[in-house]
């Protein structure tokens, strides 16, 4: 655990989508560790429910504005950040046909745009030897049929960490993306009534707390791109290397995917 001594400044973590369950989970843990933590959320939220963060800040990604007043004032409360951790996201299951402007656009800008004009904003307050940790999804490695806008989001957002974690090893900031997989939140519960891919569930949904551990792992800080396991990193790898191999899995993938969804569906009833 991290403590606070007089030779030792705190360190300082920021997380964005802190009122979600992982970006909550990832602040309860930083917090333990002795860090001072900052939040971001889209909404203010009442003093009551931010005790779990030393400060909570209204941060929308879809705003370029608010998006620069929040660095503007993270940088007046804090001379530089230790770790900042990007956690918030949005997903709307629409398939291609039938897409509606307003929620492409808000996954695009939520998950992408913002993201990287909010990363653009905070680098001149990293300190060296930082971390910044992209919190990805699996959509980000493999296409999600009837997550189409939410699919590019996460490509897109695979790109831009492997550029810029190019661009700033000079200043000796290390840059990496976690690939978690579905995990038990109230996002993924709203994700599947409204459709979302079945695929969520090739394996069974981990719970926020479990997640956030692995994302603060001295592993994570050691890769550029993190997986839960040896088999996913594989896999993943094969399926970027080769769709053809994607798509001769799908069925059976997909197959797999529907009896473990039963399987969790059954469990969350009898619990």
């Amino acid at each position: 655990m991290f403590r606070k001594n007089k030779k030792t400044p705190q360190k300082v973590a920021v997380v964005s989508g802190a009122s979600g369950g992982i970006g909550r989970a990832l602040c309860l843990q930083l917090r333990q560790r002795g860090y001072r933590v900052i939040g971001l959320s889209r909404q203010n939220a009442p003093a009551a429910d931010t005790a779990y963060v030393d400060c909570m800040l209204a941060c929308d990604l879809t705003d370029s504005h608010s998006i620069n007043e929040t660095a503007r004032t993270i940088g007046q409360t804090s001379a530089s950040v230790d770790l900042f951790i990007f956690c918030a996201g949005v997903i709307s299951p629409q398939s291609v046909a039938t897409l509606e402007h307003a929620p492409v656009i808000e996954q695009i800008q939520t998950n992408l745009l913002g993201v990287m004009l909010l990363t653009n904003a905070i680098l001149p307050i990293m300190a060296k030897d930082s971390h910044i940790i992209y919190a990805n999804s699996m959509a980000g490695i493999f296409p999600l049929a009837g997550s189409s806008a939410y699919t590019a989001s996460k490509f897109g957002l695979r790109g831009f960490a492997l550029a810029l974690e190019q661009e700033l090893k000079p200043r000796h900031i290390r840059v990496s993306s976690v690939f978690p997989g579905s995990v038990n939140t109230s996002m993924l519960a709203t994700e599947m009534e409204r459709g979302g891919s079945v695929l969520n569930f090739m394996s069974a949904p981990q719970e926020p707390e479990a997640i956030a551990a692995w994302i603060l792992s001295p592993h994570v800080r050691k890769h550029v791109e993190n997986f839960p396991s040896s088999f996913d990193r594989l896999f993943c790898s094969l399926f970027l290397w080769s769709p053809g191999f994607l798509r001769l899995c799908l069925p059976l993938m997909t197959a797999w995917a529907k009896s473990r969804r039963a399987h969790y569906r059954k469990s969350n009833k009898t619990t």
